[in-house]
């Protein structure tokens, strides 16, 4: 069972393909936004993944961030998740990002927990109608 409170630390190293200027978020070598939020919706996946029954995932539906400090190329970033509501299949994350000089950025990000077959039939049926 999922419960609130649990925790999970990620990281990632700043380097030149996750900076602003390479992902097209700006136009200045330092980390992107897009990044940061890879790296939250990484960590808070990695931390559900062990409590996980077999054919069931998680999908990130809900952000809200704030990227309140850059950080340079070469850079580690850490990224701190707590599971601070698990209301059946709706789990809520408080977030803490930081590198060696202080927060990067903190926020909430929101997950669902999903059967992977009946989530994945939902997803091609939607195609099926594209023209």
């Amino acid at each position: 069972m999922i419960r609130a409170g649990i925790t999970h630390e990620g990281k990632m190293k700043v380097e030149n393909e996750v900076t602003a200027e390479s992902m097209g978020s700006g136009t200045l070598p330092v980390f992107a936004t897009p990044a940061m939020i890879l790296l939250i919706e990484r960590t808070a996946t990695e931390c559900l993944m062990p409590l996980l029954n077999e054919g069931e995932s998680t999908v990130g539906t809900h952000l809200e961030i704030r990227h309140s400090a850059p950080s340079l190329v070469g850079s580690e970033i850490y990224c701190r998740v707590k599971l601070a509501e698990a209301d059946r299949l709706k789990l809520v994350f408080d977030v803490k990002v930081w590198d060696s000089a202080g927060e990067v950025g903190f926020g909430r990000h929101e997950r669902f927990l999903v059967d992977e077959a009946t989530f994945m039939e939902r997803a091609a049926s939607r195609t099926q109608g594209e023209k």
